[in-house]
């Protein structure tokens, strides 16, 4: 047969077989009362012959309905699609035994008909197929159920099937004559039915009575069959065909086939916890009586053996109950702590901390410490997570002795961020917590041999308890907590004006802060470093901002607190080192021969990755590293001296300069400026805005000057703001002088056009020194000449 005559005869199929399982559905159910009209009526089944030919196979019609319903269905199941399939196997089996049945059994005489038969034996063929769809559904849908779950079906399943046995099993098993294989056979069919009432209650209940729709339809069929089942063996000396127990049967497969497709969308009653506990308790009970209602009337060993069983199974419930109580306590206890550190964690704070508001009495306070500790983040990432991890376990024990008693509450928030609540706490009491916390914080810690150094910024929110939300005071805290690292203060107490910087103007602003840096759209200035002898611009120091959309132009200390909150000191360096750099090239390439510096964050002296990074940005634009001074303050110096070292002899072996900022207000330890490879001291300019008024101060200058030079080092002093300072530093031998006076940090443009307006002044006034100077000298001279 051609193409043509393949799809002809597929498309008769189509039409002839209908495709959609709602129709399926109605051809099947159109069969069940037709089988019941022929089967029950007397009048039409007293009929010789015919009528009683003609209902058994109108029973067969919807045997094998069933099966085709059942496939044609399955075939558009989403889920369980293993499960109809076993299942449509198992009613195929059951349809040819009772195809069986009417062609070779039925015909003979009742005393002929042997047992058991081909037909049996197929029809038992269908309990496998039935228990093996139900566990395989099972499975599919419940991998992960606990043990006490299971043990509640278990022993509700038994229960009812105790309870069967007792009522029905003696009286259809009290004839056991015949061959072994009959009283097998015959013996079968009421286990195999108690085993289906038993694994149908128990996967019930293990969906706590609400499982899908079609398990519902399976469970029907299922209870229906057996029903039938156990009424046929009750009368089997007495059954003849066409009967309720064949209407039964056939509505019972139906349903069955009926099953598959249907969505996974729960049915069925919403069970109170209450009587979901009560199941077991019940079914235990009900096996007791029984086991007790054996001593005056004897029962069937089945039922008995049932019943006992369900005893120690709910036994073992109770067991495991007691076993899953004490690991969900501990489980518990696990959610609510902090696996590193062994505090609380956020969820504890969200369990008790409302608790702890409510029990606030009347006219009491109670307060919120937020603390988060500065440049953790870029330690962190340098020194590693391993190391970060030991640090916060540092602090969680230093933090743990800063509280008063078991009433306040210490968590670990997640990241580098703690927080205390304190019940009975008012404002001055907080602040002074806050004050010791610091203090805590504040003594270097030692990880992994390395001498590390941070320190912390906490916010304060307080609260009568009487109507403010754990969730507000949290937010209350942060930002007063961001209040004070970004006003370098060390901690704040919530204030409603400054509450604009916190909640979603902080992650907003976060969020373009991340994208300026990414696309190097900073800008920075550029303030020039003036020879103090020759008043000659030979380099600059490189200072960013932020050009804000909404808020102008930012200074450093308005984001720089944020950067270091959210770990981008790291990616704000390098985005300075390389816009610096390539205005330097800029620069080269219009004729100006011109050095920069740049500051580093602290989290360079643990970044061993700073020398090769430096040495890659100059590679690649092809500058000598003469051109690159890098800033580094004295108190970071002196915080990790072994750290330093490494990172800054490997910074010279490069040709790179270092320059001590600040220097002065650190630690003051001069032995570093022996130990450690520097190139220049910037004198801080607290010492140098009064030298012109206070001879101390210009005393300090002129020995720090001597200092410096005797070690080879040059001397900056920034903060010059006029001229007689400018002097005074020339007079001194400062090497390089930088402030105001000259001018501010300016544009790369505005620079460029300054540059060029004081290289022709600088020539007038070296000229006007020189006099200066030469009349200084006579005058001095003069006075001491005799």
């Amino acid at each position: 047969m051609g193409p043509e005559g393949s799809t002809t005869t597929r498309a008769v199929s189509r039409r002839w077989l209908p495709s959609d399982s709602g129709a399926w559905l109605q051809v099947a159910l159109v069969l069940v009362p037709l089988a019941f009209i022929v089967t029950t009526v007397p009048g039409v089944r007293d009929h010789a012959g015919y009528s009683l030919k003609m209902d058994g196979w109108l029973n067969n019609i919807a045997y094998m309905a069933a099966p085709l319903l059942c496939y044609e269905r399955l075939r558009k199941a989403t889920s369980y699609r293993l499960s109809w399939l076993v299942l449509t196997f198992g009613l195929t089996l059951y349809g040819l035994g009772n195809i069986y049945w009417t062609i070779f059994i039925r015909p003979m005489a009742v005393d002929a008909q042997p047992f058991p038969s081909i037909a049996d034996y197929l029809w038992l063929a269908f309990y496998p197929c039935a228990f093996a769809a139900l566990l395989l559904m099972l499975r599919e849908r419940t991998e992960r159920l606990p043990l006490s779950l299971w043990l509640d079906g278990l022993v509700g399943g038994m229960a009812v099937t105790a309870i069967a046995a007792a009522a029905v099993v003696g009286g259809i098993l009290k004839d056991n004559t015949g061959s072994v294989a009959a009283v097998i056979t015959k013996t079968a069919y009421p286990l195999l039915d108690l085993l289906l009432l038993l694994v149908v209650f128990a996967i019930l209940s293990i969906f706590h009575w609400r499982p899908p729709v079609g398990l519902w339809l399976f469970a029907i069929g299922l209870a229906l069959f057996a029903i039938a089942d156990l009424l046929y063996l009750f009368t089997i000396d007495t059954y003849v065909s066409g009967g309720v127990n064949d209407g039964v049967w056939i509505l019972a497969v139906l349903f069955m086939a009926a099953a598959p497709a249907w969505k996974d969308k729960p049915a069925g009653l919403q069970l109170p916890s209450w009587a979901v506990l009560s199941i077991p308790v019940v079914s235990a009970l009900s096996s007791l009586t029984l086991l007790v209602y054996d001593h005056w009337h004897k029962l069937h060993p089945y039922a008995i053996v049932l019943a006992a069983t369900t005893v120690v199974l709910a036994l073992g419930r109770l067991i495991v109950t007691f076993r899953e109580a004490s690991s969900l306590a501990h489980s518990h206890r696990l959610a609510l702590t902090d696996e590193l550190t062994g505090l609380g964690n956020r969820r504890m704070l969200y369990e008790s901390g409302p608790l702890r508001l409510r029990a606030l009495a009347p006219g009491r306070m109670s307060a919120l410490l937020l603390l988060d500790l500065d440049r953790f983040k870029e330690v962190n990432d340098s020194l590693g997570h391993q190391a970060g991890d030991t640090m916060l376990r540092q602090v969680a024990i230093r933090l743990s002795e800063c509280i008063r008693d078991s009433d306040d509450l210490l968590v670990r928030l997640g990241g580098d961020e703690f927080a205390l609540l304190l019940n009975d706490l008012d404002e001055a009491a907080a602040v002074e917590l806050a004050h010791r916390v610091r203090a805590s914080i504040s003594p270097p810690f030692i990880v992994d041999g390395v001498t590390v150094r941070v320190e912390a910024s906490l916010g304060i929110a307080l609260t009568d308890g009487s109507s403010t939300e754990l969730s507000s005071l949290l937010r209350q805290a942060d930002v007063a907590m961001y209040y004070a690292k970004s006003h370098r203060v060390g901690q704040s107490v919530y204030s409603v004006k400054n509450d604009v910087l916190g909640g979603q103007d902080r992650l907003r602003t976060l969020e373009e802060l991340r994208r300026v840096i990414d696309t190097r759209a900073l800008t920075v200035h550029y303030q020039p470093k003036v020879d103090s002898q020759t008043l000659l611009v030979t380099g600059v120091e490189a200072l960013v901002r932020w050009n804000h959309s909404t808020r102008g132009l930012l200074a450093p200390d308005q984001f720089l607190p944020l950067v270091e909150d959210a770990g981008l000191m790291r990616d704000l360096t390098t985005a300075v080192l390389e816009q610096s750099l390539d205005q330097v090239v800029r620069w080269q390439d219009a004729g100006r021969s011109l050095s920069v510096a740049v500051n580093l964050s602290a989290s360079s002296l643990v970044d061993v990755d700073l020398p090769a990074r430096v040495e890659l940005l100059l590679a690649e634009r092809g500058l000598s590293p003469r051109v690159l001074e890098l800033e580094i303050t004295e108190d970071f110096l002196m915080a990790d001296r072994e750290r330093a070292r490494e990172i800054l002899v490997e910074l010279r072996a490069h040709g790179i300069r270092v320059v001590v900022d600040d220097f002065g207000t650190g630690y003051s330890s001069l032995a570093y400026l022996r130990e450690l490879p520097i190139d220049e001291l910037k004198l801080d300019k607290s010492f140098i805005t009064s030298m012109a008024e206070d001879p101390r101060a210009a005393a300090i200058v002129r020995s720090t000057i001597l200092l410096a030079h005797s070690l080879g080092l040059r001397l900056v002093a920034e903060g010059v703001e006029n001229q007689a300072t400018a002097t005074e530093l020339a007079r001194s031998g400062c090497d390089v002088a930088q402030g105001f006076f000259y001018t501010k940090a300016l544009p790369a443009a505005d620079l460029e056009e300054w540059l060029d307006g004081h290289a022709s002044d600088s020539g007038h006034a070296r000229s006007d020194r020189t006099d200066l100077d030469q009349a200084v000298d006579r005058d001095a001279m003069g006075r001491v000449a005799p």
